[in-house]
């Protein structure tokens, strides 16, 4: 079972909510989250937000690339517009 993990408003400021909600992650954005800190503490900076986004984002990729891997995606033609009419 995932825990929720309280982040405090002097770090973290959420568009949109109250300053204590509590924000989930998946067992793949943990890892990127974690990976995103320790990258960002070793250059001399520290913004949770980003990490958190960054984190997502990379999390995403990684299933999405899975899916495609394991073979489940659906080829499209390219339709193309006549201009002319």
């Amino acid at each position: 079972m995932l825990q929720s993990q309280l982040i405090d408003s002097e770090n973290f400021s959420p568009t949109e909510g109250d300053d204590n909600e509590q924000i989930t992650f998946t067992g793949l954005e943990w890892k990127f989250f974690v990976a995103e800190l320790k990258d960002m503490i070793a250059a001399g900076e520290f913004d949770i937000a980003k990490a958190m986004q960054s984190a997502r984002f990379y999390a995403e990729m990684t299933r999405r690339t899975e899916r495609i891997k394991a073979g489940h995606w659906v080829e499209h033609d390219l339709i193309e517009v006549d201009d002319d009419e």
